[in-house]
């Protein structure tokens, strides 16, 4: 959380968010047009998760850019640990 947002570090590889063009300093404000700015990051997490094949609508921040949405479509994220 930055600011009371989400401050994306780096999206996953072949995670909905990567291939929605989530980039990495991208700042969420909101989820399915519900303001981030007040919830926990717990509480953000939650949001933005559902059931597999469900979408959810993101506004995104991002320098240089007027504020835009990205449609994701919900998946099991596999994170791969490193050994």
């Amino acid at each position: 959380m930055e600011d009371g947002l989400i401050k994306v570090v780096a999206p996953i590889d072949d995670t909905p968010a990567a291939k929605a063009g989530v980039m990495a300093n991208d700042i969420i404000t909101k989820l399915d047009d519900e303001q981030v700015q007040g919830l926990t990051l717990n509480q953000a997490v939650e949001k933005m998760r559902g059931p597999v094949n469900s979408n959810i609508t993101i506004t995104v921040r991002r320098q240089g850019r007027d504020p835009f949405d990205l449609k994701l479509t919900r998946a099991v994220v596999k994170i791969q640990s490193v050994v």
